[in-house]
């Protein structure tokens, strides 16, 4: 008997412990705020055709000689235009892929000569494009790149001597082309990107009526911003 008093003395005992701890330990609970975890990043597939618009400026350095004589024209402006490309994300985050880029400019500029100065040239760009590889690393929704091919421009060139003697002609050229950019995929068909490229033609000469042989060797810096419509996975050799 005296057992059992006992053990109905202790089962009340922590039957009242018991009942004393649940109200703190729940207020306990009910006062810690609740911190939400960190957004994760959204991953998009980069792969398939992506087409696109740009618009930035152009600034060149171009001179013009004439035997040993230099002008520096230096055509500067702004540009414009279209880009389509396709991407190939091979692993979680690096793509390969290719891009081709037509851009309309109003870099146009002239001088005339130190060592001849009745003579003026003058340089009016009309258009530059370019066709190039891509390699880039994703990181978070970026895409980071860089750009390598070959390129093209189109620009009208006079050379004109006093009293009025010169001609104009108009020549298409051929280069190469190096760039680099960042580019964010902000919606799952959508992207912006900053992008720089250097354009490089070389030397070529050209006969002029009146002035003779002029030889102008072009190299142009381009600086874009754009965006990019990306064809959803499964459309135009997206991934399925």
């Amino acid at each position: 008997m005296k057992f059992r008093t006992i053990f109905a003395h202790a089962a009340a005992a922590a039957a009242t412990a018991l009942t004393l701890c649940m109200p703190a330990s729940a207020a306990d609970i009910a006062a810690r705020p609740y911190v939400p975890p960190p957004p994760m990043p959204m991953l998009y597939d980069w792969t398939g055709f992506y087409v696109g618009a740009h618009f930035g400026g152009s600034f060149s350095s171009e001179t013009a000689t004439i035997g040993f004589a230099p002008f520096d024209t230096d055509p500067s402006g702004i540009l414009g235009g279209f880009q389509a490309g396709y991407n190939y994300q091979f692993a979680p985050n690096m793509l390969v892929g290719f891009e081709g880029e037509v851009s309309w400019t109003s870099a146009k500029s002239s001088n005339g000569g130190v060592i001849f100065p009745a003579v003026v040239v003058s340089s009016s760009h009309n258009w530059y494009d370019t066709l190039a590889g891509r390699f880039g690393i994703l990181q978070s929704g970026w895409l980071f790149y860089g750009k390598l091919g070959l390129a093209w421009m189109n620009a009208d060139y006079t050379a004109v001597a006093f009293p009025g003697f010169g001609s104009t002609l108009n020549s298409t050229r051929g280069g190469w082309m190096i760039g680099a950019g960042a580019e964010y995929r902000f919606t799952p068909a959508w992207s912006a990107k900053l992008e720089y490229s250097f354009l490089d033609f070389g030397n070529n000469n050209y006969g002029f009526l009146g002035v003779g042989p002029v030889s102008f060797n072009t190299q142009v810096h381009e600086v874009k911003v754009g965006v990019n419509y990306h064809f959803m996975p499964g459309t135009l050799f997206g991934r399925w």
